[in-house]
């Protein structure tokens, strides 16, 4: 309605607001359906790019490295000249670049002048790390770095560019001839065996004990022998518990391994005839 004479010059602006809400209201009410449709993939589009950039953006390199000696002593780290000190029997350093760094290693013993003990040098040399791992690894009795372990941190998801990342379902295991294969013994419950072989006094009670823990839980590790090989002694004994294990071992393939834990090539050839003759 047009205004009267006496109407004032801006009873048309102030009126402005009411007739759009008016009109967009309308407008809602008739595309209804359209705009509803149109919001969701708009906001569709936005999440699945979300998604998307959150995926390439995120630095899935870094690494962690979980270092202990075989006697599971207390240790000071240097990596790159950066120390570390453990709280208990290992050490965990997260977030590692991958690539080559610089590892020193220390344990303590006991001083009289030192509170916290004289520090005594096990290894000084460099390490491998690669890219979104976890390196588990271990001093030996002889002050040699060996890598016991190495886990995959990440794999990246499949993306599917309409539905955004999906969960990629846990390997199951393949059967072997006689079924699953058996997992080996879990780390808490290995290192209750260490600790139980490491009070022992005599060693011929040591290897009855871990000949006994091998054989009732039916699976060992290549690791773990190693483990076990270490608080050995005599090379004979140490030879003797990897041929009793080698018909208990997951991971057979790597058996090599336990190579180096020997002092003399004789006992290398004679577990490596062993193998050939029980393979």
């Amino acid at each position: 309605m047009p205004a009267g004479p006496d109407a004032s010059p801006l009873s048309g602006i102030s009126a402005f607001p009411e007739l759009l809400a008016q009109a967009l209201s309308s407008r809602f009410k008739t595309n209804n359906i359209q705009e509803e449709k149109h919001m969701k993939n708009l906001i569709s589009t936005l999440v699945v790019s979300t998604l998307f950039a959150v995926s390439v953006n995120a630095d899935h390199r870094l690494s962690d490295l979980r270092l202990r000696t075989y006697d599971k002593r207390p240790v000071s780290v240097s990596l790159n000249e950066r120390l570390y000190q453990s709280a208990g029997n290992a050490l965990l350093i997260e977030a590692i670049q991958p690539g080559r760094h610089h590892l020193k290693v220390w344990t303590f013993r006991h001083h009289p002048h030192h509170y916290m003990g004289e520090r005594v040098l096990l290894y000084n040399g460099i390490i491998d790390v690669p890219a979104s791992s976890e390196v588990r690894a271990m001093i030996t009795r002889d002050r040699r770095l060996r890598i016991n372990e190495i886990i995959p941190l990440f794999a990246p998801a499949p993306f599917d560019p309409y539905y955004g990342p999906y969960p990629v379902p846990a390997p199951v295991p393949a059967p072997g001839p006689w079924g699953t294969l058996p997992l080996c013994m879990q780390d808490a419950e290995f290192d209750a065996l260490l600790s139980t072989l490491q009070q022992q006094g005599f060693e011929s009670t040591r290897m009855t004990i871990a000949r006994q823990a091998i054989r009732q839980h039916g699976a060992v590790s290549t690791a773990q022998v190693a483990d076990l090989m270490n608080l050995m002694s005599f090379e004979s004994s140490r030879l003797e518990l990897a041929k009793f294990a080698y018909a208990y071992c997951i991971d057979p393939g790597r058996y090599f391994q336990l190579y180096n834990e020997f002092s003399f090539d004789s006992s290398v050839q004679e577990l490596s005839a062993y193998i050939d003759r029980h393979s």
